[in-house]
C-alpha cells in the first residue's frame, strides 16, 4: 500500500500561500488592464511555476491584443475624424461648384443678423442669375452647362474679401454676401466687378461663348428685417435688372429699384 504524501511543514506552507498570493495579485492587475504585470517563476517547476507562467502568457497575449485594439481604435477614430469633416463640408457646400450652398448661406446671415454683429458696419446681399444659361445648355449640352456654373463660381469668388461669402442657392443662381460694407455705392461697385468678370469669354470643347448676370444687390440690416426680406430684395432687385434686359446691376430701394450701374 503506498502512503499519503505528507503535509508540508510550516515553512513550506508559507511560501506556497505567498506565492499562489503574488500569482492571485498579478491576475488582479491584469483585469484591471495593466497587462505588464507578470508573476515570478520559481526554479522548483512545480504546479504553482507552472501556473505562474501560464499566467504570465496569458498577459503576453492580452497585451498584444489589446495593442492591437488600440491601434484598430486609433485608425477607426482618425476614419471617422475625416468622414465627419468630409459629411460637415458636404452638407454647407455644393458639390459641383465647391461653393457654400442654401443651408451654410442661411446660417450665415443669421449669424450676421445676430445681436453680436449689430455693432458692426452693415453688409449687402447680392442675388446673381445667369441670362444665357439655358441657351448654354440647349445649344451645347449639360456638361458645358456645369462648366460654365464651376467657371462663374471662380469667377466670383476672384472678387471677393476675405470674410464675403459666395453661394450657389440653385440652377444657376447665386448669392454673395459681403460683409462690412461702407455704402450702396461700394457694394455696387463689387456687384459691377462681378459683372465684368463673368462677362469675359467661356471656353468649352474648343468653341468660345459669351454669357452675362443680372444682379440684384441689397443692404443690410434694415431695422428688424430678416434673412428671408433681405433675399426677397436682392431676388426683387434682380428680377428688375433682368426686366430691363439683363446684364445689368441694380439696388433695391424703398421705393422702386432704379439704380442700374451696368447694362448691356
Amino acid at each position: 500500500m503506498t502512503s499519503a504524501a505528507a503535509p508540508p511543514d510550516g515553512a513550506a506552507h508559507e511560501d506556497l500561500e505567498r506565492r499562489l498570493y503574488e500569482i492571485v495579485g498579478v491576475i488582479q492587475e491584469l483585469a484591471a488592464l495593466r497587462f505588464d504585470a507578470r508573476a515570478p517563476v520559481g526554479t522548483a517547476g512545480d504546479i504553482v511555476d507552472a501556473v505562474a507562467a501560464g499566467v504570465n502568457a496569458l498577459g503576453e497575449e492580452l497585451a498584444a491584443s489589446y495593442d492591437e485594439i488600440e491601434r484598430r481604435v486609433a485608425e477607426r477614430t482618425a476614419e471617422l475624424a475625416v468622414a465627419t469633416r468630409e459629411l460637415r463640408h458636404r452638407a454647407l457646400h455644393d458639390d459641383l461648384t465647391g461653393l457654400a450652398n442654401r443651408a451654410a448661406l442661411w446660417d450665415r446671415l443669421a449669424a450676421r443678423l445676430g445681436d453680436g454683429d449689430r455693432g458692426r458696419a452693415g453688409f449687402a446681399v447680392l442675388f446673381l442669375d445667369l441670362d444665357d444659361f439655358k441657351s448654354v445648355n440647349d445649344t451645347l449640352g449639360h456638361a458645358a452647362g456645369d462648366q460654365l456654373l464651376v467657371d462663374v463660381a471662380h469667377r466670383i469668388a476672384g472678387q471677393l474679401r476675405v470674410g464675403d461669402l459666395a453661394a450657389r442657392v440653385g440652377g444657376d443662381e447665386f448669392v454673395v454676401l459681403l460683409d462690412d460694407v461702407a455704402s450702396p455705392d461700394a457694394a455696387l461697385a463689387v456687384a459691377c466687378r462681378i459683372s465684368t468678370a463673368l462677362r469675359a469669354p467661356h471656353e468649352y470643347d474648343g468653341r468660345t461663348y459669351g454669357s452675362t448676370s443680372s444682379i440684384g444687390v441689397a443692404l443690410g440690416p434694415d431695422g428688424d428685417a430678416d434673412s428671408d426680406a433681405i433675399l426677397a430684395a436682392a431676388d426683387a432687385a434682380m428680377y428688375e435688372a433682368k426686366r430691363r434686359g439683363g446684364g445689368a446691376c441694380v439696388l433695391h430701394g424703398s421705393d422702386r429699384h432704379d439704380e442700374a450701374t451696368l447694362t448691356r
